[in-house]
């Protein structure tokens, strides 16, 4: 193939894959965890601490790091709910996607070389195609900003076999904030600092180790002087180890959730195991065989992922736990998969390098032609925004203030009543835990008198077996709302 037609058919490529990127971001607005999880950093923008001690409110999902309410600032700039989570998922897709480029690109060279391109297209389809990446890399959430942190920390260490003196602070500071993101990337910076000692020594592992904690230090006294020791102790630690296992035992739990990131990442692991039994075949496993093999660009990545494994298997066995918390692992094993292919492909041996484009070219080409239909469907999913429940419930609220109350929906209210009100899930989290949240804590953040209580198709008053409707008991009968068809509405009157 000629240089002028690989140039087009990657940039043909490069295109597909900003359209199915838009697409994935255009779709977020239509799922109403999304909305929520903006609200902390409306607290934020409007001075109120988010991180709520027991009997105080209104109640969010405060679990994670103080970070993430920084990250998404931005978004509180925007004028109506559905522009904000579409600013909220486009800074989750930039920072994952500059993440992703950012390891397969570095250490920069003048230009990107072709195969490092088409690594880096087929990671993107990767992340727009697997479930726990898609969902981790679009929408609302601290995987998406921990994993860009994550990222930029192993890239970072690229730099330290060039002698670049940055290397160690750099990665250190990322690899810490990754947990000020979400408590769960704790075990990254501990798989850093031992590759760190296993490419370059222990000489350079204690000064990484020192950086690390330094940026700790530093992190931990600026969250702990702006939120407070015990609200973070509480809502960061006690209410997340007091959740239960969403089996019924922990042992259960773990299995079932070993067998999904299984069934998720199948791809990805057979091809990865394929490739390193491939490299230490080739180079054999001694000492210096390995510390050579520690030394690719790919080394810290795939330690990352492997060292993230219990982390992500352990978040799916908790209650309320989803399939995105495969994605702490999965992301790191994915991208130093196509690392791994994209440097293989510049070797100098011919046969490894037409079997390591192979493989890219032909992920690629199945992902391009699977994500194809997406991009047909941008003009009719942009006329759809309208639609959504939450500007749905924006517009209702606008129309009839103080009549309706949407406990999935809080950012529809705060745009509508410019009120903070509780979400659904965040009263969740606390009951899960074992924290009593009164009929009083309840009654205090939403509306006074209102007329109905209204659920959209994907969100219940049932969460997790709570029903929210015992703190409203004189809504018992379900109405019918002809400004809300298909939704689920309670009202005062009397049943018949």
């Amino acid at each position: 193939m000629s240089k002028k037609l690989a140039a087009i058919l990657l940039t043909l490529a490069a295109l597909g894959l900003l359209l199915t990127a838009c697409y994935r971001v255009l779709d977020t607005p239509f799922w109403n965890y999304n909305g929520s999880r903006l609200m902390p950093s409306f607290a934020v923008a409007h001075g109120m601490n988010y991180y709520k001690l027991p009997h105080e409110g209104p109640l969010y999902c405060s679990l994670y790091g103080p970070l993430i309410s920084l990250v998404y600032l931005p978004a509180t700039m925007m004028p109506s709910p559905n522009s904000a989570v579409l600013a909220g998922a486009a800074i989750t897709a930039l920072l994952c996607f500059s993440a992703a480029a950012f390891l397969h690109f570095a250490p920069f060279r003048t230009r990107p070389r072709w195969p490092d391109v088409l690594a880096f297209l087929t990671a993107g389809f990767l992340m727009c195609y697997l479930e726990p990446l898609k969902y981790a890399c679009f929408n609302i959430h601290a995987d998406g900003p921990g994993l860009a942190c994550g990222g930029a920390a192993c890239g970072a260490l690229y730099f330290s076999k060039h002698g670049r003196r940055f290397a160690l602070p750099v990665s250190a500071l990322f690899a810490v904030l990754t947990i000020f993101c979400k408590q769960t990337f704790l075990p990254l910076p501990i798989a850093l600092a031992a590759y760190v000692w296993a490419s370059e020594g222990g000489r350079n592992a204690v000064r990484y180790l020192l950086w690390l904690a330094l940026a700790a230090g530093l992190a931990c006294g600026t969250a702990m002087a702006a939120v407070g020791p015990a609200r973070l102790y509480h809502c960061l630690l006690w209410i997340p180890a007091h959740h239960p296992w969403n089996q019924a035992s922990a042992i259960v739990a773990w299995i079932q959730a070993t067998r999904g990131f299984i069934r998720q990442s199948l791809l990805v692991v057979i091809l990865l195991a394929g490739c390193a039994a491939y490299s230490a075949g080739r180079g054999g496993m001694g000492r210096e065989a390995l510390r050579a093999l520690a030394a690719q660009r790919w080394a810290p990545l795939v330690m990352a992922g492997i060292a993230m494994l219990p982390s992500a298997i352990a978040g799916r066995a908790k209650a309320g736990g989803d399939i995105n918390s495969f994605s702490l692992a999965l992301f790191f094993l994915t991208c130093g998969l196509t690392v791994m292919l994209a440097d293989v492909a510049r070797a100098a041996e011919p046969v490894s390098a037409r079997l390591a484009v192979s493989v890219l070219a032909s992920i690629l080409t199945v992902l391009m032609v699977s994500e194809a239909p997406l991009i047909a469907g941008l003009p009719a999913k942009a006329r759809e925004l309208p639609q959504t429940g939450q500007n749905v419930a924006f517009e209702y609220i606008e129309r009839h203030p103080g009549e309706a109350y949407f406990p999935w929906f809080p950012l529809a209210h705060l745009f509508a009543e410019h009120e903070f009100r509780h979400y659904a899930f965040g009263i969740a989290d606390r009951v899960l835990a074992g924290e009593p949240v009164s009929v009083a804590d309840f009654r205090a953040y939403m509306p006074a008198n209102p007329r109905i209580i209204a659920f959209a198709a994907d969100g219940t008053p049932d969460i997790f077996g709570h029903d929210l409707m015992k703190y409203l008991p004189e809504y018992r009968c379900q109405a019918s709302e002809p400004e809300l068809p298909g939704w689920l509405v309670y009202a005062k009157q009397i049943c018949r």
